[in-house]
């Protein structure tokens, strides 16, 4: 059976759109859905706490440190720091670490993950 040639080059086109629809939907994801509704008001919302100082939205508060650093590392299993291995591997960031200068956080990941966006959020 013979398809004519603009048959066939119809469903190449219709199956590269489907293609690229799906990886921009993968790429992309939904945004997630906040737990305060479009119907839900101002007024609805509990009071703020009373921290026995006056509000003074145009100040802000005073810097907990001097300077941040953000250390991600893609792919990095935990057990490789915080293994036995650790010294061995990452011996300044695991003294860090033990010494109590830092903080760190362990994120679980699984499947699938998009990395890329999330890198360019935090960045």
């Amino acid at each position: 059976m013979k398809v004519r040639a603009s048959v066939f080059a119809s469903c190449v086109l219709l199956c590269e759109v489907l293609a690229v629809a799906l990886f921009l939907r993968g790429f992309f994801p939904a945004p997630v859905k906040s737990s305060l509704s479009s119907r839900s008001s101002a007024s609805e919302l509990p009071p703020e706490p009373v921290t026995g100082r006056p509000l003074n939205a145009s100040a802000p508060p005073p810097p907990l440190f001097k300077r941040v650093v953000l250390m991600l590392v893609d792919a990095l299993r935990e057990d490789f720091l915080f293994g036995p291995n650790g010294r061995m591997n990452m011996p300044y960031t695991r003294h860090l670490v033990e010494t109590g200068s830092t903080l760190s956080y362990i994120a679980k990941a699984r499947a699938p993950t998009v990395t890329m966006p999330r890198i360019k959020v935090m960045t």
